[in-house]
C-alpha cells in the first residue's frame, strides 16, 4: 500500500532558507513581463479599492 502523506505534514516537511540572487538577473526573464501584466489586471479587477497605476505599471495602495 502507498504511503498517504497530509498537506500539512509535506508542507512541515519543507527546509525554509534565506533566498539567494546568486547569478540571477531579471532582463534572461524577458517573459515574466506578460506575467505581471496579467497580475496587475487581476489585482485591479478584483481591489476593493483600487491600487494607484504607476510608471512602469507599477500598482502601490489599493484594498482587497
Amino acid at each position: 500500500m502507498a504511503e498517504v502523506t497530509t498537506l500539512a505534514d509535506a508542507v512541515g516537511l519543507l527546509k525554509v532558507t534565506e533566498e539567494d540572487r546568486t547569478g540571477y538577473t531579471r532582463s534572461k526573464f524577458k517573459h515574466w513581463r506578460a506575467i505581471e501584466i496579467t497580475r496587475n489586471e487581476v489585482l485591479l479587477a478584483e481591489a476593493v479599492v483600487a491600487p494607484t497605476v504607476e510608471a512602469g505599471c507599477k500598482l502601490t495602495g489599493g484594498t482587497w
